[in-house]
């Protein structure tokens, strides 16, 4: 029986979007490298299985797209899997997925690491590589390409160097900050979530130190897209916070 073999993830990294690139292949195909040594099939593709016009996803699009491959894993069991011995145990191939959003990395610095980034277009006889060097390149040519039958993927089929994973920087004082921003539902600031339950503090003082802060009003309302699902049930307004007082 044919199962399909995850080895390695190489994500891209479009300002806040991503491109999910996968190094895969199936556990019965095989090819033969420069010295003619029988080896497994492997080439990257990008994981877009229910949006196959679509190349570039934001976070909230990330988590339906890893719930869909994952809940799709758990049907096939023993079918999807992360070594030729070893299947994705439950929930382990989403969170898999997800993880790839926390090392992608551009453009430039996969090619700063000597990796070439390419789109593939197969709408031709013989399908064709399209190489990029910068995000902007790779933009104007998804453009070129739109509507026709592509993938994004990198010129070596079978690795990739990975560029160091970026070090989260200083947490940010936001007590020095003129100004920031909470979530407020009804006389409660938003505190935190799970992916069960939402935590809330009451207004005042100690509730404006406590709640979850933004440095922005856009990164406040970004957050609110992203987590709709878990906010359906809550109507929320971004509140502006003079340090001092509030605004």
């Amino acid at each position: 029986m044919s199962s399909e073999i995850f080895y390695d993830k190489a994500f891209i990294r479009v300002d806040d979007r991503f491109i999910p690139v996968v190094n895969h292949g199936s556990s019965n195909c095989f090819t033969f490298d420069c010295r003619g040594r029988e080896i497994p099939e492997k080439h990257w593709t990008v994981l877009n299985y229910t949006h196959r016009d679509q190349q570039i996803f934001s976070a909230a699009e990330m988590r339906e797209i890893a719930a869909v491959y994952e809940e799709a894993s758990v049907r096939n069991r023993g079918g999807t899997r992360k070594s030729r011995n070893r299947s994705f145990e439950e929930g382990e191939f989403g969170r898999w997925i997800l993880a790839g959003m926390n090392s992608a990395h551009t453009v430039e610095e996969y090619s700063r690491y000597g990796n070439t980034v390419t789109v593939i277009d197969y709408t031709e006889d013989s399908w064709k590589r399209h190489c990029v060097s910068t995000t902007e390149e790779l933009l104007e040519k998804l453009k070129e390409l739109d509507g026709q039958s592509i993938s994004v993927s990198f010129w070596d089929d079978r690795h990739v160097k990975h560029p160091p994973t970026r070090r989260k920087g200083t947490p940010t004082d936001f007590s020095k900050l003129p100004e920031f921003f909470v979530l407020r539902a009804n006389t409660s600031y938003f505190v935190k979530r799970s992916s069960r339950r939402l935590w809330f503090i009451r207004q005042g003082p100690y509730g404006v130190s406590s709640a979850r802060k933004f440095r922005t009003q856009k990164a406040a309302q970004k957050y609110l897209e992203d987590n709709k699902k878990f906010f359906s049930g809550y109507t929320f307004e971004v509140e502006r916070i003079e340090n001092g007082g509030r605004s």
